[in-house]
């Protein structure tokens, strides 16, 4: 009996420890579970797009207020506000101000991966991969030490694209330690602020404000000439050198937007948003100063200027001014261009009439305005008296990133402004 009790808890034991090695096999044989979803954090990030010249580097901070999530693009002194943000789990979505562009990413480990949407010519959507990494501050990698002659400074610059076309520069530039800012100066707009560094002889900036994305790369010879290249995006290239030069200005040959005769009447017809005609024959602009506007949306140096003449509408509106957008779109659609042009609007609070002219090409404005000879750039700003004569046309827009340049311009425009609201019709 002994013997048969002892058996069967020798078979018990055995069973249990089969049991208990068998759940340890399957345990081990099955797959992990799931780790939980990460989620989007709140914080700074070191932001890149990447783009054909390498990493296209920007702050990004991500932030609450009142309970809802605000985005800020980082780049040199501007901070852009992104307000049409939305952080759902694991998703971020961006939609970038008074833009058709857009920001759609996921969260991962590390911070978040997605792609930023770019709307080109014909309504075209362009993605770009963008990554970014929470918490760290470092716009570009740190390198060898600044070159000693640093890139402190003015410079004469010219950019030459693909097939061979110069456009000559200024480019202004503040060095602090490696951290380097500041901005080019075009005959047809600045380039807006732009930071990056200096590691060893190669000058590294970048910017994207929700409106564009530019990467400069070059490198500082021992002769003190900087040579490299400039991506837009992930669309465009182009080489640019330049030669250090205080004295540098954009010269009297730098492409300027005419007319074919200045004496005659500037006249139009296109629709508002509501697909009402509007002319300058309309008894709003009778006897009236009316700044003529000639851009586009999607344009960042038009969102300086939109920023720019608002004060003065409201100041100089009862005196007599008005101003009237010709918006000449990436779209052919005239309700794509008018959705996109609710949102510039509505980021800038515009009350003066937008219009729907055509779309973003030089060479279908001037069909369409054919009193224009030729159009350098978007924004052209035409100023007209009260009888209706253009009496200045100015070709691109200096914004704050130019400094002086911008403040310099605002003296213009206040004088220019000032004295024909002082004649009469």
């Amino acid at each position: 009996m002994r013997a048969r009790v002892l058996t069967l808890r020798t078979l018990a034991t055995v069973a249990a420890l089969a049991l208990a090695l068998g759940g340890c096999i399957r345990k081990q044989s099955e797959p992990d579970a799931p780790p939980a979803p990460t989620t989007v954090s709140f914080g700074t990030y070191r932001a890149v797009l990447k783009v054909p010249g390498g990493d296209l580097p920007f702050a990004l901070e991500l932030a609450q207020e009142n309970g809802r999530p605000v985005a800020f693009l980082v780049n040199g002194a501007e901070r852009v506000r992104v307000e049409d943000a939305v952080v759902d789990g694991t998703r971020l979505e961006l939609k970038m101000p008074g833009y058709g562009n857009t920001i759609v990413a996921e969260a991962t480990p590390q911070g978040l991966s997605g792609d930023a949407t770019m709307l080109r010519l014909h309504g075209k959507r362009v993605k770009i991969p963008f990554v970014a990494e929470i918490g760290k501050t470092a716009r570009f990698p740190e390198g060898a030490p600044p070159a000693p002659a640093g890139v402190a400074g003015r410079w004469a610059v010219t950019f030459t694209s693909r097939d061979g076309a110069t456009e000559p520069a200024v480019a202004e530039f503040v060095q602090d330690g490696a951290k380097v800012t500041g901005t080019f100066l075009t005959p047809t707009g600045d380039h807006r602020f732009l930071e990056g560094r200096l590691n060893g002889d190669e000058l590294l900036l970048s910017r994207f404000d929700g409106g564009s994305a530019f990467l400069y790369r070059a490198r500082l010879s021992p002769e003190g000439t900087l040579t490299g290249n400039w991506w837009s995006g992930s669309w465009s290239v182009e080489d640019w050198t330049a030669t250090r030069d205080e004295n540098a200005t954009l010269g009297a040959n730098a492409p300027a937007s005419k007319l074919k005769n200045p004496d005659a009447p500037f006249t139009f017809s296109f629709p508002d948003l509501d697909g009402k005609p509007v002319s300058l024959d309309d008894a709003r602009f009778r006897g009236k100063v009316v700044i003529v506007s000639i851009g586009g949306s999607w344009c960042p140096n038009c969102h300086d200027e939109a920023k720019f003449l608002q004060p003065y509408y409201e100041d100089l509106h009862a005196r007599g001014l008005e101003i009237v957008y010709l918006q000449f779109e990436h779209f052919d659609s005239f309700a794509e261009a008018v959705a996109e042009n609710r949102r510039f609007v509505g980021q800038f609070d515009i009350p003066w009439p937008v219009l729907i002219a055509g779309i973003s090409d030089k060479d279908d404005t001037v069909v369409r305005l054919p009193q224009l000879e030729k159009l350098a750039a978007y924004p052209t700003t035409l100023f007209l008296d009260r009888k209706g004569k253009v009496r200045r046309i100015h070709t691109g827009f200096s914004g704050p990133a130019t400094g002086r340049h911008h403040e310099e311009w605002r003296q213009e425009f206040e004088t220019l402004v000032k004295q024909l609201l002082a004649e009469r019709a």
